[in-house]
């Protein structure tokens, strides 16, 4: 192995991918105006500051689709699985053992709602699925 190959377009497209699924997730015709209600959101200062959070949530997706594009070359390289058994494995790996533990662990330890923790791993799981699926098939 000569190093980890990364397709970058594939990165990209797992990064707007989880931007599109949280858009269309969080929208109020299906989780936002329940996650706003249990989250306790104050909907005028979100609307405020939306627009200067979307570079840092862009961010974050970026960075995520990065990394599970790194470890599934990993897993491919290790178990010479096809790109997209190794990309979609991968990202159920880390929203198990990353994600879903994190936000469990946080969101009850914040006493957050049992339905608002669901809503939130439920986004986590699409967008990591969606990443994994878009890295394996744009693979290097």
């Amino acid at each position: 192995m000569d190093g980890i190959n990364i397709n970058l377009w594939g990165v990209l497209l797992g990064a707007v991918s989880s931007m599109v699924i949280g858009a269309v997730y969080y929208s109020p015709g299906l989780y936002g105006k329940l996650w706003i209600k249990l989250g306790k959101i104050d909907e005028k200062r979100y609307k405020k500051e939306t627009g200067k959070l979307m570079p840092v949530v862009f961010l974050g997706a970026l960075l995520t689709s990065y990394f599970v594009a790194y470890f599934s070359f990993l897993y491919h390289a290790f178990f010479a699985d096809s790109w997209i058994a190794a990309s979609f494995v991968t990202s159920l790996l880390l929203f198990v053992g990353i994600s879903a533990t994190t936000v469990f662990v946080h969101s009850a330890l914040d006493q957050r709602p049992r339905q608002l923790i669901w809503i939130t791993l439920g986004n986590r799981f699409l967008s990591l699925v969606a990443i994994g699926l878009l890295v394996g098939w744009l693979h290097p």
